[in-house]
């Protein structure tokens, strides 16, 4: 039992998570990552995969020439620096395109992280676009689930392959704007209370 509880001691420490659920499983507490450069990586990864097929797909469109072209969604729990990191790295591979989601983004299409999967050197993460792509204020979209499928160790891994899914097979998550995460990271203060006496 103890060699067990090394094991994942030394494997947390690293930063190399052999086996996470993000966002955590119901039930499944002591594999569940939070904020870590295994979870963080391949989510960037991904969601810049998904960018540049979407922007190579759709060349019909007029696309603007500058400033991002998408928002992205990751799940509660990520740092509001790790959350600018995973869209400035999506962004990055499309060409500077992504910003995180905000209470000013207006119009953009939403690509969603919907879970990471980490087992072993295999890692699954779900990305949900709009079946719309990167067409802009769209009322009321309609989510296409997709897994990327990702091999290798943290900093080396590489897209495998991509599984698209069909409509509504996977949920599309709540909404975490980068304001909600600043909050949630750094509360306001309690007012003072004055005493009467």
């Amino acid at each position: 039992m103890v060699g067990v509880a090394g094991l994942v001691w030394a494997a947390t420490m690293t930063g190399c998570l052999g086996y996470s659920n993000y966002p955590q499983e119901d039930g499944v507490t002591w594999v569940n990552a939070r904020d870590t450069a295994s979870i963080r990586e391949p989510m960037a990864k991904a969601l810049a995969h998904i960018i540049e097929l979407d922007i190579a797909d759709q060349t019909n469109m007029e696309l603007p020439g500058d400033g991002p072209l998408v928002a992205v969604n990751v799940p509660g729990g990520i740092a509001p620096e790790s959350y600018r990191w995973i869209a400035d790295k999506a962004g990055g591979g499309a060409g500077g395109r992504a910003t995180p989601l905000s209470e000013t983004v207006s119009g953009l299409p939403i690509y969603h992280i919907g879970a990471v999967r980490i087992r072993s050197n295999g890692v699954r993460v779900d990305v949900l676009r709009p079946i719309t792509g990167l067409e802009r204020d769209v009322a009321n979209p309609v989510y296409v689930g997709v897994e990327v499928w990702m091999k290798g160790a943290t900093g080396v891994r590489q897209i495998d392959h991509i599984r698209w899914r069909e409509v509504g097979t996977m949920t599309v998550p709540a909404l975490y704007t980068i304001e909600d995460i600043e909050r949630a990271f750094n509360p306001e203060p309690e007012p003072e209370v004055e005493s009467g006496g």
